[in-house]
């Protein structure tokens, strides 16, 4: 479970938290700090387009800038074959090679701790209370080669961060993680 969702008990001790950081557009690196399993519950009394008890993976992903600002978003991925291509730009986007056809092979117990990019976008909203708001939404996940360097790191000469795979993994090997 991901930390910002455990339980406190009564007497607890709590931090101050950190504030929320709302990113300009752009591309951005990502690390993988969180992964929940889980189905999909169809409201009560709503429609919805995703099918009842859909499985669904929710990823907390961790963006950082290159002032060292961190900002942590929630993309919830639904297994059913409409959010094929969000599903494949994101196991390409952390390194899972694609076969000849362009697939690519879920591998949810090796996302934890991968690293990605993606192209973040501002989004307006009303808050609960009816008030305009604005949030960071992922707009789409970058293949390897359109990824942004590492921004809180100096630049490395000769390094490859994702080395392209010209065969298929073996035995689960060749992501990038």
């Amino acid at each position: 479970m991901n930390d910002d969702m455990q339980i406190l008990g009564w007497d607890d001790e709590v931090e101050e938290g950190s504030p929320f950081v709302l990113l300009p557009e752009g591309n951005y690196p990502f690390t993988i700090t969180g992964l929940e399993k889980g189905i999909y519950e169809k409201p009560a009394n709503r429609e919805s387009k995703i099918p009842a008890n859909c499985p669904k993976a929710t990823v907390t992903l961790e963006f950082t800038t290159s002032t060292g600002e961190k900002s942590t978003l929630t993309e919830n991925f639904y297994l059913y074959k409409k959010m094929q291509w969000k599903i494949n730009q994101f196991f390409t986007s952390i390194g899972a090679p694609k076969n000849p056809e362009g697939k690519v092979k879920m591998n949810w117990g090796t996302v934890l701790g991968a690293k990605g990019a993606a192209s973040l976008v501002v989004n307006d909203y009303t808050d609960r209370s009816g008030n305009p708001a604005q949030n960071n939404r992922i707009k789409d996940f970058l293949e390897p080669t359109q990824q942004p360097p590492a921004q809180t790191q100096p630049p490395q000469q000769n390094v490859t961060p994702f080395p392209q795979q010209t065969a298929a993994p073996q035995n689960g090997a060749g992501y990038n993680f």
